[in-house]
């Protein structure tokens, strides 16, 4: 929630970002589909990430590749991953954070079906790069949407069912908001799959309050993170905390206003769970 993040003041500090921008998007499919973070992928990418000794120190590896913040190499993703936020605040980025905002196509789907979606939303410094790369631009351009046209776009995804998440892209620039869903999105199917933090959990744990709750359901099936269990025998959903990333998608669907988010830190067995 760090103004400078967005503000086309932080992007021309760090000189490199446009040229980091457009190496990283113009490199994503092999990125992402031929390597992670310079280890080739294959068949036994997933065996490997389970052994217990080989498997962590690979996680520990890349992990810190994501973070880093020193020179980072666009062409493994050095300083580039994710975090999942509630609607809430990506309405608050788009509408008080970010200088301009562009409607992208979904890097994700386009890899992985060949499908053409619009559903991510670049800034100022992405906004500038993507007219070099053809193939992220909606085939009616790249739109620059006001605050009211960036919140109803917001509005329309998460009615979709997607989940929201901020791209750092390098550290500490903020590029874009996503909304897309697993297993569909490249960043949470590996964090999930395989345990790698190409996207952090939310700020958030979402709680149930058992006096509002009528036991509808309709939160379990809006949940991708398995975090939501429906007790028949108490008739209410239970939430697991620890699975919980807090992308408040349940919370939305709640007609009875029955879910909230809190702090994750307030909660002592996720504090610090990111």
């Amino acid at each position: 929630m760090n103004a400078r993040n967005y503000l086309k003041e932080a992007d021309e500090k760090y000189e490199y970002t446009r040229d980091y921008l457009e190496v990283l998007w113009g490199n994503l499919e092999r990125i992402y589909l031929g390597k992670a973070m310079g280890m080739s992928i294959n068949n036994t990418i997933g065996y490997r990430l389970k052994i217990p000794i080989i498997g962590r120190m690979i996680k520990w590896m890349v992990n810190k590749k994501l973070e880093k913040e020193k020179n980072p190499n666009p062409r493994i993703a050095e300083g580039h991953f994710g975090q999942v936020i509630p609607l809430e605040e990506a309405k608050l980025i788009t509408t008080n954070l970010a200088d301009v905002r562009i409607k992208a196509l979904c890097p994700c789907r386009y890899m992985h079906r060949g499908i053409k979606v619009e559903s991510c939303m670049g800034f100022t410094a992405l906004a500038e790069v993507l007219p070099k790369l053809p193939r992220f631009i909606p085939e009616n351009g790249l739109e620059i949407l006001d605050s009211d046209k960036a919140e109803a776009f917001l509005n329309n995804m998460n009615e979709e069912g997607k989940v929201h998440t901020i791209w750092w892209g390098p550290i500490p620039y903020i590029a874009a908001i996503c909304s897309c869903e697993y297993p569909e999105c490249l960043g949470l199917r590996t964090r999930l799959d395989f345990g790698i933090k190409t996207v952090l959990k939310g700020e958030y744990i979402a709680v149930v309050n058992p006096n509002k709750c009528i036991g509808c359901g309709k939160c379990v099936s809006r949940c991708q993170f398995g975090a939501i269990n429906f007790s028949s025998s108490i008739n209410r959903p239970i939430i697991d905390a620890k699975r919980c990333f807090g992308c408040g998608l349940c919370k939305e669907s709640c007609e009875e206003q029955a879910i909230r988010l809190v702090d994750r830190d307030e909660i002592p067995i996720t504090r610090g769970m990111y």
